[in-house]
């Protein structure tokens, strides 16, 4: 049985031992205890010795020890620690009951190794519940109650505590155990309760380091910022954008731009607007034309609202008919009004717009030229013909978009200046009549050509009478 215990102790020991060339984990100063150098504990056990060897000794009464002990703990790591242990057990004997009671005393002194859970492997190091288990080499030392001989002995006892955290590195000890007696000694149960605490702060545990290796800022794409605050680190760009670049240098960065490699507008998103009629030249079918958004940013293709199209409109800002090409038309006779010299009344394009002179007019007015008479060698215009003369008012008030040309003319008899001279005053004497009769003088204009434009010939009378005339020619005005 003892050789078992032996070896127990031992396989722990070694186990132990073992654990002491493990890896430290990191070390906290809060944990219950055991993260300083070095540990204290104080406090009370009770031992229970009442064994069946004991039993037969009468004057063994009282099997309950009890008394304090002391234990100081040395932390090489986090999983172990190897300590000393002071300790006492009190008891009395009694041999006769008529006899007062004999109390003695053993003392307890012991090299321990204890296993710590709260070692970052198993558990944490500042779990507020920390357990071990632990084997002690223990000596004791006792003197027999009436002999009063000094008795030393051996044991060996096992067992396991728990530290329960009540503050930093402050902790509640509870333990307990066998204790397996080799020499002058005999098996008992122990329990003993306490304080604990480590002294000092919390150890730091070396860490292997490896030489900080200062690297030199690196620019892939060298555009003068480093990759570390390049936010485009293999493609040039601008610091204003954190590296990245701005490839049309429209102060968009590309990756903001949905056209990256055209100048635009922010309010586009970087694309461009070139007829700058607020539609962006992509949704423009009309990019280099002012438009508007709902034809497609092409202008209005009715813009006076004729009903025919700018390109086929000739006046596409102003209302016209369909017969003057989109140009205005008050007649409708098909020439525009700009080019209507009788813009209220129809008349063909070949008479610029106005009603063409008809034939049996042209004939009165005929008429009327080789009939009026002057007194001779006078310009006084005979009564004879004020008839005439009145019938040309009527004709000049039927067409007065027309104005009217008086010119004069005599026969070849006397001289020519004479002849002009008489001619002039003719043709201002018939414009004179025709006023007095309503004409308004803006329509008429009198000239006189003498004898210079006969119409018959000079060597007779018949024909000298019809060179003395007064012609009446209807112009646009």
């Amino acid at each position: 049985m003892k050789k078992g215990i032996v070896l127990f102790s031992a396989l722990l020991i070694l186990f132990s031992t073992v654990s002491l060339g493990a890896k430290k984990p990191p070390k906290s100063n809060k944990s219950a205890v055991g993260n300083s150098r070095f540990s204290l504990g104080i406090g009370m056990e009770v031992a229970d010795y009442y064994s069946p060897a004991l039993k037969k000794l009468s004057t063994f009464k009282n099997p309950i020890w009890f008394g304090p002990r002391v234990t100081a703990w040395y932390n090489p790591n986090s999983s172990v620690a190897i300590g000393l242990d002071l300790g006492s057990h009190a008891f009395a004997t009694k041999s006769d009951p008529t006899l007062p009671a004999i109390n003695t005393y053993n003392v307890l002194y012991s090299g321990l190794i204890a296993y710590k859970l709260n070692n970052g492997y198993i558990l944490k190091e500042d779990a507020a519940v920390a357990p071990y288990i632990f084997a002690k080499l223990q000596g004791s030392w006792a003197q027999t109650a009436v002999l009063k001989q000094s008795v030393n002995g051996f044991g060996i006892p096992i067992g396991a505590g728990i530290n329960f955290k009540i503050a930093n590195n402050i902790a509640l000890n509870v333990n307990g155990g066998y204790s397996f007696a080799i020499k002058n000694s005999n098996d008992h149960i122990f329990f003993g309760a306490g304080l604990m605490l480590d002294l000092g702060k919390g150890k730091a545990v070396a860490v292997d380091t490896v030489p900080a290796v200062v690297e030199k800022p690196v620019d892939t794409d060298g555009d003068g910022i480093y990759d570390l605050d390049d936010a485009c680190p293999t493609v040039t760009g601008l610091a204003q954008f954190n590296g990245c670049p701005d490839t049309d240098g429209d102060g968009i960065e590309d990756s903001k731009d949905e056209c990256p490699t055209i100048v635009g507008l922010a309010e586009f998103n970087g694309c461009p607007d070139r007829d700058g009629d607020g539609i962006p030249d992509a949704k423009d079918a009309c990019p280099d034309v002012k438009g508007i958004a709902k034809f497609g940013g092409c202008p209005d293709p009715d813009r006076d609202g004729d009903g025919i199209i700018n390109e086929k409109d000739q006046c596409p800002d102003v209302a016209g008919s369909f017969s003057a090409q989109g140009c205005p038309d008050r007649d409708g006779d098909g020439v525009t009004d700009a080019d209507d010299k009788c813009p209220d009344v129809a008349g063909p394009a070949s008479n610029k717009g106005c009603p063409e002179v008809k034939d049996e007019v042209k004939k009165r007015l005929a008429f009327a030229a080789r009939n009026i008479q002057f007194e001779t060698g006078k310009a006084t215009i005979k009564p004879v013909s004020f008839k005439i003369l009145d019938e040309v008012a009527s004709i000049l008030n039927e067409y007065p978009y027309y104005d009217v040309n008086v010119d004069g003319h005599t026969d070849n008899v006397g001289k020519p200046a004479s002849n002009l001279k008489l001619s002039q005053d003719r043709a201002a004497s018939a414009v004179e009549y025709l006023v007095k009769k309503g004409i308004p003088a803006s329509r008429l204009v009198s000239s006189g050509y003498g004898d210079t434009k006969p119409v018959a010939d000079n060597k007779t009378a018949a024909g000298r009478a019809q060179n003395r005339r007064v012609e009446f020619n209807l112009l646009f005005k």
